[in-house]
C-alpha cells in the first residue's frame, strides 16, 4: 500500500488561498464598460496588433492554479511511502534492542539501516542510546552511550550464528545497573526459537512497555531453518522448518542445496560446489517439510553441508557429519559365489543388515581387494591363499576394516591346521588364535543350553547398544586363552566366552564374530542387534565417524572450534588462538540441541558456536571414539514457533517496505514548466504569437503537455511511462559500449544485476581496452535492445518474461545481440529449480541447439585462458550454440577445425553459476556476497569469465582464427 507524508505539512495551509486566487485571477483584466462614441466608426476596418481578452479563459486559470498548488505542495516536501519515525520526542535514553541471531541474517542490511535510523533520530532529539544485541552472552546490561558511539559500535557488526537469549535480556532488565530507557525500538526476528517459551517473549515485550513507548520492527518474512541431515532408506533427508506466523501458513516450497567439499591435492578443503538440489514443500498449515536427496555413495560421502538456496543463514544450514555418509563395503561369501543369492545365505543377512547405512557390493575376495572398499565383510572364509593374504593385509594396514564371521569352513580350516601342526597359519588375518573344534550348545550331546549375551566391552564400539534377552548362541568357535585376550574382546556371552574379538593392524581394524553370519549357529543375524552392531562397526571404516559421544568420552576432554558458520551459512576457519571448550560444556550444548548423550542432563541453549570441533588434548581414545564433532545450530527434534502478538499500545512495523521517494523536486520542476506554458499562452492570447492563431487547440495541447509532464515527473516509480523513440538515455547508450540487464521487477534481483554489471565494467576498464559506460536496466517490452552489447537475464520462477518480451528478445538475438541467461541455481546441467522455465524460454526464443562449452571453445581463450566458469557456485556447465551437425573437431585433411559456428558468435550463453553475485560490488567497490572460501580464486575466475564473455561478444571468434592461423595460411598456399 502506498503512503504519502510531508516534511513541512504546515505549508499546505497555503492551499486554502487557492479559491481567492481563482477569484482574483478571474477578475484580471477587468471587464470593459460599453460606451457609445461616434468617432469609432472611423476606426472600422483597422486591426490592432495587440489584443486584450475580455475575461481570462478558464483553462488558463486552471493552469495557473495548478502551478501555484504545485509550488505550495512542493515546499511542503511530500514523500511517497514515508518511513515511520522509530523514535519519538520523549525523555530518557532510547533502547535499541536487536535480536542479532541467526534468523536476523537474511535481512541484516535492512536491520542495520533501521537501527541506524533509530540512533540518528535519537541524536536529533538529544537523547542517549542503549544498544543491546540479544544474541550476545552478557553478565551485565549494556551501558548507555552517545549516538556517535552507538553508530560506531553498530558499524560493521554481523549477526551471530546463535539464538537470541531473550530470557537473559528479561532477567537483566531488573539489574540495578540497568538505566531505564524512555523508549524502546525492538528489531526482532519474528521467531520463537527452539528451547524458548513464547510466554517469555511476550513477557519481555510487556516489560519493555513498562519503560515507555515500544516500537516493534519485525521481518517481512521469517527465516527458515534446516535440521541436521539423516539417512532414511539409503537417502539423505533433512527437514526444513518455518515459524508459521501470520502470512506464513500457506503452501510453499523451499529449495535445499547439497554442498560438497572440494579436496585439494594435499587433502585439504580447497572450495565447495553444488552437487544436488531438492525441494521441501510445505502443506497449508504445516511448519515442517522434508527434502530428500537420492545420491550415490561417492557423492553422499562428499556432502559437507545442506543449505537453503534462497536467503541462506546459519540456522538455514546444517553441517553433515560422518553418521550420514554411506561408505562402500564389499560382502564376500565363498559359499554363494556364482549362485543366485539365497534368503538363508550369510550374504543375504549381511546385505540386508548393511544396506541402510552403506553401499553394498557382492564380490569375490580378489575383486573386493582390487576395488579397495572402506570395509570388507568376509563370511565363513576358510584357508586364504598366500597372495590374497598379502594383498588383504596391506589393504588392512592402510586403514581398512575387515570383519570376519565364523562358520563350518573356518572351523574346518582351524582343525586342519591343528592336525597338520600348523596352528598359526591363518593368525595374520584373525584377531585372536582359535581353538580346534569350537563348541555346540542346546543339542542332545551338547555341552549345555544355548547361551545368551553378556556385557559389551566398555571401551568397544558396542558400548551404547542394549542387549536383547532373546538372542541365543548355539554354536561358536572358541579363542585360545592368552594374556592379552581380554583387551581384544568387544562382546561376550553370559558365561564370559568371547563373542566378538578385534585387533588393530596398522591403521586398520580386524574384527571376528565367533558365530556365523546366518541363522545356523545363533539367532543374532535375525535380530535388530545385528544391524546395530554392523552400523557401529562402520564408524571405524575410513570416512565415517561417530557423531553421538558418551558422557565419559567428553569428561575431562578439551575441544577446539576449527570452522564455524558465517552469516550466509558458509563454513569459515576460526583463529587458532580461540580458547578450547571443555567436554562437559560441549555435552550440555549437544543435549540442548537435540542430542541424546548418556549421563548428560538436558540444558538450555547457551552461546556455544556451531561448527566443526576437534580434540584439543592428547587424552586416551576408546575404540571408535570421536576425534571430531559437528555441532549444528538445531537438533533433530527442534521446531520454530510463531511470534506472540504484540502488547496493546505497541507500534508494529515491518522491514523491507516500499522505498521512500521525495516528490518536492519533481513538483517544483512541474511548476516551472507550467509557468513557462502560461507565459506562452498569455503571449498567444495577446496576439504576440501570430503563427499560433491558426492552431485553435494550441493552448489546449500545451495544457495537456504540461499535465503529462507533471504526471511523468511526480509519478516516480509508481507508473510505467513509454520512452520516446530516441530518449536521452538511448543516445548515451549508443555512444559507448554498454552492458545491460533485464529488469525483472523484483528489487533485490534487479539491484544485484545492476551492481554486478558495475563490478564487471570496472574490471573491464582496469584490465582491457574496453571501457563500458554505466549499465542500464532494460524492459524488453518497451526499451530498445539493439543498443546493448551484452544483455544479462536472471531467470527464476518469479522472473519469467512475458510473451511480448520474449518476442522482442528473439529479434534482439537475430540482430546480433548476446544474451547471458543465468538460472542462479548452481545445477550441474540445464536443470535445477528453473529447468522447466528455461525450456519454455528456449522454445519461445527459438534458440539453436546448445552444447556444453568445452576446452576448444573460443570462450576459453578470448582474453584469459580458462577451463572452468564459476560464479557464486562452481561445478556447473556453461552452454552455447552447438557446432553444425556432422562437424568434427578435426577435418579430413588432419587440420583442426577453427570455425566452430560459422564465424558467428553464439547468440545465447546459458549457465547456472549465479555470476551476478560473484561480480556484484557495493558503492565502495567491495564485494557484496561471499564467494568460495576466503583466499581462494573462485571470484577471480568468475570475473575472468565475465571479461571473456564481453570480449567474445565484441570481437567474435577472432581468437579461434588466430590460433589456427598456420592452418589458414597452408590452405591459401602461402
Amino acid at each position: 500500500m502506498l503512503g504519502l507524508g510531508f516534511v513541512a505539512p504546515f505549508v499546505l495551509a497555503g492551499l486554502v488561498a487557492l479559491p481567492v486566487l481563482w477569484w482574483l485571477l478571474r477578475a484580471i483584466p477587468p471587464s470593459p464598460r460599453a460606451q457609445l462614441f461616434p468617432g469609432v466608426r472611423l476606426l472600422l476596418g483597422l486591426e490592432d496588433p495587440e489584443r486584450e481578452a475580455e475575461r481570462t479563459p478558464w483553462w488558463l486559470l486552471l493552469l495557473r492554479i495548478v502551478a501555484i498548488a504545485a509550488v505550495i505542495i512542493g515546499f511542503a516536501q511530500p514523500i511517497l511511502n514515508p518511513s515511520e519515525r522509530l523514535v519519538g520526542s520523549g525523555d530518557g535514553p532510547v533502547l535499541v534492542l536487536m535480536d542479532a541471531g541467526w534468523a536476523s541474517a537474511p535481512d541484516w542490511e535492512d536491520r542495520l539501516a533501521a537501527a541506524s535510523a533509530a540512533i540518528d533520530e535519537a541524536g536529533r532529539e538529544g537523547r542517549s542510546v542503549i544498544l543491546w544485541r540479544a544474541a550476545e552472552e552478557r553478565e551485565a546490561p549494556p551501558p548507555q552511550m552517545t549516538p556517535a558511539a552507538a553508530r560506531a559500535a553498530l558499524g560493521g557488526s554481523q549477526p551471530l550464528p546463535l539464538r537470541p537469549n531473550r530470557l537473559s535480556v528479561l532477567t537483566l532488565l531488573d539489574d540495578p545497573a540497568f538505566v531505564a530507557p524512555g523508549e524502546t525500538v525492538w528489531l526482532h526476528d519474528g521467531v520463537v526459537h527452539a528451547g524458548e517459551d513464547a510466554d517469555e517473549t511476550a513477557a519481555l515485550a510487556e516489560r519493555l512497555m513498562d519503560f515507555g513507548p515500544l516500537h516493534m520492527v519485525g521481518p517481512a518474512e521469517t527465516a527458515r531453518a534446516v535440521l541436521p541431515p539423516r539417512l532414511e532408506d539409503g537417502r539423505l533427508t533433512t527437514t526444513v522448518l518455518r515459524a508459521g506466523g501470520a502470512g506464513d501458513v500457506g503452501p510453499k516450497s523451499e529449495t535445499v542445496v547439497a554442498i560438497a567439499a572440494v579436496q585439494g591435492e594435499d587433502g585439504s578443503v580447497s572450495g565447495e560446489r553444488r552437487i544436488a538440489v531438492a525441494e521441501a514443500s510445505f502443506e497449508a498449515g504445516e511448519n515442517r517439510a522434508d527434502a530428500t536427496f537420492d545420491l550415490p555413495a561417492e557423492l553422499m560421502g562428499s556432502v559437507a553441508r545442506l543449505t537453503l538456496a534462497d536467503d541462506p543463514s546459519p540456522g538455514g544450514t546444517a553441517i553433515a557429519d560422518g553418521a550420514v555418509r554411506r561408505v562402500r563395503v564389499a560382502v564376500v561369501d565363498p559359499a554363494s559365489e556364482g549362485d543366485v543369492i539365497r534368503l538363508t545365505s550369510p550374504r543375504h543377512y549381511l546385505t540386508e543388515a548393511l544396506s541402510p547405512t552403506a553401499e553394498v557390493r557382492q564380490a569375490t575376495l580378489v575383486a573386493a581387494i582390487e576395488s579397495e572398499p572402506a570395509a570388507i565383510f568376509l563370511a565363513d572364509q576358510g584357508e586364504i591363499a598366500p597372495e590374497q593374504q598379502e594383498a588383504l593385509t596391506a589393504w588392512l594396514e592402510e586403514g581398512g576394516l575387515l570383519v570376519r564371521f565364523a562358520g563350518p569352513r573356518l572351523a574346518g580350516a582351524i582343525a586342519a591346521n591343528a592336525l597338520a601342526g600348523n596352528a598359526a597359519a591363518d593368525d595374520r588375518l584373525l584377531p585372536v588364535r582359535l581353538r580346534r573344534g569350537g563348541r555346540t550348545l542346546g543339542g542332545a550331546l551338547a555341552w549345555g543350553d544355548p547361551r545368551t549375551l553378556g556385557p559389551f566391552a566398555p571401551e568397544g564400539p558396542f558400548r551404547r547398544l542394549e542387549r536383547p534377552e532373546e538372542v541365543e548362541v548355539r554354536t561358536q568357535v572358541l579363542a585360545e586363552p592368552s594374556p592379552d585376550l581380554a583387551d581384544r574382546v568387544w562382546a561376550t556371552l553370559d558365561d564370559g566366552t568371547p563373542l566378538v574379538t578385534a585387533d588393530e593392524r596398522g591403521d586398520g581394524n580386524l574384527v571376528l564374530f565367533h558365530v556365523s553370519a546366518d541363522a545356523e549357529w545363533s539367532s543374532l543375524p535375525i535380530s535388530r542387534l545385528f544391524v546395530d552392531m554392523l552400523r557401529e562397526l562402520l564408524t571405524l571404516a575410513p570416512g565415517r565417524g561417530s557423531s553421538v559421544p558418551e558422557a565419559d568420552e567428553l569428561f575431562g576432554t578439551l575441544w577446539r572450534l576449527e570452522r564455524t558458520l558465517a552469516r550466509d551459512g558458509t563454513l569459515l576457519p576460526v583463529p587458532a588462538n580461540r580458547d578450547p571448550v571443555a567436554g562437559e560444556r560441549l555435552g550440555e550444548e549437544l543435549m540442548a540441541r537435540g542430542g541424546e548423550i548418556d549421563g548428560v542432563p538436558p540444558a538450555a541453549p547457551g552461546s556455544l558456536m556451531p561448527g566443526l570441533y576437534a580434540r584439543a588434548d592428547g587424552g586416551p581414545r576408546a575404540a571408535g571414539a570421536a576425534e571430531s564433532l559437528v555441532v549444528n545450530l538445531h537438533g533433530p527434534n527442534d521446531s520454530l514457533g510463531a511470534f506472540p502478538p504484540p502488547p496493546s499500545g505497541a507500534v508494529v512495523d515491518r522491514l523491507g517496505g516500499a522505498e521512500s521517494l521525495k516528490l518536492a523536486a519533481p513538483l517544483l520542476l512541474a511548476a516551472v514548466l507550467l509557468a513557462a506554458i502560461d507565459a506562452l499562452a498569455t503571449l498567444w492570447l495577446s496576439g504576440r504569437l501570430p503563427r499560433l492563431r491558426r492552431v485553435p487547440a494550441a493552448a489546449t495541447g500545451a495544457l495537456a503537455l504540461a499535465i503529462g509532464l507533471l504526471s511523468a515527473v511526480s509519478g516516480g516509480h509508481g507508473m510505467a511511462q513509454e520512452r520516446s523513440p530516441t530518449s536521452t538515455r538511448d543516445v548515451s547508450t549508443a555512444a559507448e559500449t554498454t552492458l545491460g540487464y533485464v529488469v525483472t521487477g523484483v528489487p533485490s534481483i534487479d539491484r544485484v544485476s545492476e551492481r554486478a554489471l558495475i563490478g564487471l565494467g570496472g574490471a573491464l576498464t582496469a584490465r582491457t581496452a574496453v571501457e563500458p559506460g554505466q549499465p542500464v536496466g532494460v524492459d524488453p517490452e518497451r526499451d530498445e535492445l539493439g543498443l546493448v552489447s551484452v544483455l544479462y537475464m536472471p531467470l527464476t520462477r518469479d522472473t519469467l518474461p512475458t510473451d511480448v518480451a520474449l518476442e522482442r528478445l528473439e529479434r534482439y538475438l537475430a540482430g546480433g545481440g548476446l544474451l547471458l541467461i543465468d538460472t542462479k541455481s548452481g545445477a550441474a546441467g540445464i536443470g535445477g529449480a528453473a529447468a522447466q522455465e528455461l525450456r519454455q524460454v528456449a522454445r519461445s526464443l527459438n534458440l539453436p541447439p546448445l552444447a556444453p562449452v568445452d576446452e576448444d571453445h573460443v570462450l576459453t581463450r578470448t582474453f584469459y585462458l580458462l577451463t572452468t566458469f564459476p560464479g557464486r557456485w562452481r561445478g556447473g556447465r556453461v552452454w552455447a550454440e552447438a557446432p553444425p551437425e556432422g562437424r568434427e573437431a578435426v577435418e579430413d585433411n588432419g587440420l583442426p577445425q577453427f570455425d566452430r559456428v560459422d564465424d558467428n558468435v553464439s547468440p545465447v550463453v546459458v549457465g547456472s553459476a549465479d555470476w551476478a553475485s560473484a561480480w556484484a560490488v557495493d558503492e565502495r567497490g567491495r564485494p557484496m556476497f561471499s564467494v568460495g572460501r576466503p583466499g581462494d580464486r573462485q571470484r577471480e575466475m568468475a570475473i575472468r569469465f565475465g571479461v571473456n564473455l564481453v570480449l567474445y561478444a565484441l570481437t567474435g571468434n577472432y581468437k579461434s582464427d588466430q590460433v589456427h592461423a598456420p592452418a589458414v595460411l597452408e590452405r591459401l598456399g602461402q
